[in-house]
């Protein structure tokens, strides 16, 4: 897609952080996917602004990517600028406190789960809802991202993006719209900053809490294989079932189900595995099947909780 002149110019505004034709399988959870045309790794807010309006300019679909857990790239790649915050946007830490209450910012490209580990450090409580949530704060901001315990719009207060035409805009999160797995943030948009307020809390009872919540996800979910996370959204309180995704999967006969190297995981019935040698294809079929069987034996349309990108 780039000609040699885009991609000179490419090479000249990120020298050392660009690749060209690159797999995407290894930068999503579930390592299937093709070649992204170009793939950078901006250093600051300057060089993502810069990206972004030079996609802008010469009409190139650009994909925000963070630790790729919940998206699905087709196995003919992605023809665009693929954008990965995963080395420049790391920063986190303490803004301000007042009395039992802390805000802590921490930047679109931090691991979710280092996040967490460290929030239970320094003995601060509210993190903990997102404990074995994948991916990384941009990403859980953008699809509201969450747990039985609660969401990760239950802790923001503002958040800091970037639009496609390279604006930055801190918003408070009054100015944004959040409901189970979704906002209102646009698909272009770029997760640049989120400030959460935390309560001080026993680092003891946390790390307790902590603790369980791993030991319950390793024996329920399959995270010793390459996975998307949870595949399809729980049905709306609306649905004729008040039933979990994962129990209406299971419902349909689908666990263990297996489309080449793509399989319904026997631990928990809304996680899709790769066991080695899966496709995209492969995930996407299966994804159809699932929802074909849901349907005809709930009743129900099952909505997917991940992202497809490609082609």
């Amino acid at each position: 897609m780039f000609s040699t002149t885009q991609k000179e110019e490419l090479k000249k505004l990120f020298s050392e952080e660009i690749g060209f034709d690159l797999s995407l399988s290894p930068f999503t959870s579930i390592h299937v996917g093709g070649p992204a045309d170009a793939m950078i790794w901006p250093k600051n807010e300057e060089e993502l602004v810069q990206a972004l309006v030079w996609a802008k300019e010469k009409k190139i679909p650009c994909l925000i990517l963070g630790k790729g857990s919940n998206t699905l790239v087709k196995d003919g790649g992605f023809r665009g600028l693929v954008i990965s915050l995963t080395k420049g946007f790391r920063h986190f830490g303490i803004a301000k406190e007042n009395g039992h209450h802390v805000w802590v910012q921490a930047q679109g490209g931090v691991p979710t789960q280092q996040f967490v580990r460290w929030c239970v450090d320094q003995g601060l409580g509210g993190a903990e809802r997102l404990a074995g949530v994948p991916g990384t704060i941009g990403g859980n901001v953008f699809m509201n991202a969450g747990t039985h315990l609660g969401e990760i719009a239950d802790l923001l207060e503002e958040v800091q993006i970037c639009d496609a035409k390279g604006k930055l805009m801190t918003l408070p999160k009054a100015k944004l719209e959040f409901e189970y797995r979704k906002s209102s943030i646009p698909p272009s948009t770029v997760v640049v900053n989120a400030v959460m307020k935390l309560e001080k809390g026993e680092r003891g009872k946390l790390e307790k809490i902590l603790r369980e919540i791993f030991e319950k996800r390793g024996l329920s979910q399959p995270v010793e294989l390459p996975n998307l996370g949870s595949i399809f959204k729980n049905p709306s309180t609306t649905a004729q079932s008040k039933k979990k995704a994962w129990e209406l999967v299971e419902e349909a006969s689908c666990k263990g189900v297996r489309v080449g190297g793509a399989r319904v995981s026997e631990k928990h019935a809304n996680f899709i595995v790769n066991e080695g040698n899966a496709t995209a294809k492969d995930v996407l079929i299966l994804i159809g099947l699932i929802k074909d069987k849901v349907k005809q034996t709930t009743g129900i349309l099952l909505e997917t909780e991940i992202k497809v990108v490609g082609e």
